[in-house]
């Protein structure tokens, strides 16, 4: 909280990833152009307006003194990311901060946040804060989720709001994530759950939320995840959790 950024990297719809150059007088167009090779301590300002979804990041690294800040800029309306299989993926984060962003209509997952597949890799994506995002309209009928996490560890989701999301999804989805809070949001006509832990999840703290038709289970903690997904991966020496 007590942290500012060292560097700001403007991002604008009115921005060229080609002539910009990140500057508020010549901003980038996409976020995506933004995070390339982004340095710790950089804050990736969105400026407000819409965005094409599909956007793909990995290996943003700040670190606990100089985090990687995305989101929108104060005192203007939050930035839209629209449509897209996935509005946003980031995989391999560590020491980011994603705050005031809306990100709506898309098919599959609102926000996908993983370890990039590396599954015994406890780092492979740590120390995460979503802050005031407004996920919604996600999906349709099937397993669809506004935040999905994989593999994440030592992370808060805070003063967020989650609405409409696919009807055999969850608002938060977790698999095989650690030491996680999750407080102070709302959730509205979700779909199966607002939030869902499984696949080898632990010590998870779920306080002061708000939950308004939390679909079949407003919490569900456990399940039923393929053995190839947990984390850590499942052991043949020691006793092995859906949730803990």
């Amino acid at each position: 909280a007590t942290l500012v950024p060292q560097r700001i990297v403007h991002v604008a719809p009115r921005g060229d990833d080609t002539s910009g150059d990140g500057s508020a007088a010549l901003p980038f167009a996409t976020i995506k152009r933004a995070a390339r090779g982004v340095a710790a301590g950089t804050a990736i300002a969105v400026h407000a307006g819409i965005y094409g979804g599909g956007i793909w990041l990995e290996n943003v690294q700040g670190d606990e003194t100089a985090p990687i800040w995305i989101g929108g800029v104060a005192g203007e309306t939050r930035p839209v990311i629209e449509g897209q299989s996935e509005g946003m993926h980031v995989a391999k984060l560590a020491w980011v901060v994603l705050h005031d962003l809306e990100i709506r209509g898309a098919s599959a997952n609102g926000l996908n946040v993983d370890d990039g597949g590396d599954y015994a890799d406890a780092q492979a994506a740590h120390h995460v804060l979503f802050q005031r995002l407004f996920i919604h309209d996600i999906g349709g009928s099937g397993n669809q989720d506004c935040l999905k996490l994989s593999g994440v560890n030592d992370y808060l989701v805070l003063d967020s709001e989650f609405a409409s999301c696919g009807e055999g999804g969850s608002a938060i989805d977790h698999v095989g994530c650690h030491r996680g809070t999750i407080a102070r949001n709302l959730f509205r006509d979700v779909g199966s759950n607002a939030v869902q832990v499984k696949g080898g999840s632990e010590s998870i703290e779920i306080r002061a939320n708000h939950v308004v038709g939390g679909g079949a289970r407003a919490f569900n903690l456990g399940g039923s995840t393929d053995f190839e997904f947990f984390r850590p991966p499942l052991s043949d020496t020691s006793p092995n959790f859906e949730a803990r």
